[in-house]
């Protein structure tokens, strides 16, 4: 069986079949390949740059895909097409040449594009400086409410040691008792999400938080 095949396949009649199975299949190839590329650069057109380039592509793709088409019709007919095959030698021709030369045009500027993983790398350090400011902002904030509430204690500690009345001492007793308390609680708030700031250090924090008292 694998002699026969072997003859069929070096007859002439094989090599024929052969001949045009191949263009065929080239043909298809060269006619799917554009009509991929062409659907891409419908729905994708904002974000593929020179599509001018890629349209040029398309169409030296389907010259070479009608060149085989060609082929095909001249082994079939047993004559060749002269008028068309020239046409169509011409259009893949100019293609060709066309796309050579605006690749060779247009490779310093796109030498220049920034590539996806550069600009992905940038986002990642604009987002690790920009997280990392607002970490420093926010520890600020609270290290500055931290500050007024200890302040705003001090001062009625000491207008409660000037007091002469009871009832003004207690007045002022329990306002400070609820900004020692505010300030506790601040100070567990703050310490609780800093866990989750990765760019400052904790102990930075603990040792810079204002204590009441």
């Amino acid at each position: 069986m694998l002699q026969d095949l072997l003859q069929l396949c070096t007859s002439r009649t094989g090599l024929f079949s052969l001949l045009i199975g191949s263009d065929l299949a080239i043909a298809a190839s060269y006619f799917a390949i554009p009509l991929t590329m062409a659907v891409v650069l419908r729905t994708r057109k904002d974000d593929i740059p020179y599509p001018w380039l890629w349209m040029l592509f398309v169409t030296f793709i389907v010259a070479c895909g009608l060149t085989h088409l060609m082929h095909v019709w001249s082994a079939l007919r047993g004559v060749k097409n002269l008028t068309g095959q020239a046409a169509i030698n011409f259009l893949c021709a100019a293609a060709s040449v066309g796309t050579a030369f605006a690749f060779t045009f247009i490779i310093p500027q796109i030498n220049e594009l920034p590539s996806p993983k550069k600009q992905r790398a940038e986002l990642e350090r604009l987002v690790r400086q920009r997280t990392r400011e607002k970490d420093l902002l926010i520890h600020e904030i609270n290290h500055r409410i931290g500050n007024q509430l200890q302040v705003l204690s001090s001062i009625v500690s000491i207008e409660s040691r000037s007091a002469k009345s009871d009832e003004a001492i207690a007045i002022l007793t329990r306002l400070r008792q609820t900004l020692d308390k505010m300030g506790e609680e601040h100070i567990a708030l703050q310490a609780s999400n800093y866990l989750a700031m990765g760019e400052i250090n904790r102990s930075v924090f603990l040792s810079t938080a204002p204590k009441n008292g």
